[in-house]
């Protein structure tokens, strides 16, 4: 009985240990240091672009969503930034909704109508979506000439310290 009682307690000790083991980076999507994946985008036209299209340039690539107020207030505020500041970044902003009249509605609130805005119809189905892992959050990339992500989760403060 002795015996069966530690190996109860030994057990559960373990899964309740396993549970708290930290690692350095999340598990989900991609990080700073990372080559950032190739993606087709798709504007509101239906015509195609290809994220490495950028290539030799520095990018703010903004994954967001109109029903998510947190990633829309993000993105309309990068947007705002780097409209108003001379910089040789392009913004690249992706939303993922299934409803494109709620889409292109918001756009134009937004004052967003002129800007390199691509369009997920597949919202949460969208494979970028999975392969981001947008899941877990709608999040915003800063990479560089080569494709490399330098930071992720920015805001303007941070792109002035950066940039």
């Amino acid at each position: 009985m002795k015996y069966l009682s530690f190996c109860l307690v030994s057990v559960i000790s373990f899964v309740l240990s396993s549970g708290s083991v930290k690692t350095d980076l999340p598990s989900s999507g991609y990080h700073p240091g990372e080559t950032i994946p190739d993606i087709a985008l798709t504007d509101l036209e239906g015509n195609w672009r290809n994220l490495h299209d950028y290539k030799g340039k520095k990018v703010v690539v903004s994954f967001w969503a109109t029903y998510h107020a947190q990633s829309r207030a993000n993105n309309v505020q990068l947007y705002n930034y780097l409209q108003n500041r001379d910089s040789d970044v392009e913004f690249v902003s992706v939303v993922f909704d299934e409803n494109r009249n709620v889409v292109e509605k918001t756009l134009m609130l937004d004052r967003l109508e002129n800007m390199s805005q691509f369009y997920e119809i597949s919202g949460t189905g969208s494979e970028i979506y999975k392969k981001f892992r947008l899941n877990e959050r709608f999040r915003n990339y800063l990479i560089d000439e080569n494709g490399v992500i330098i930071a992720m989760n920015i805001t303007p403060e941070d792109l002035k310290t950066i940039l």
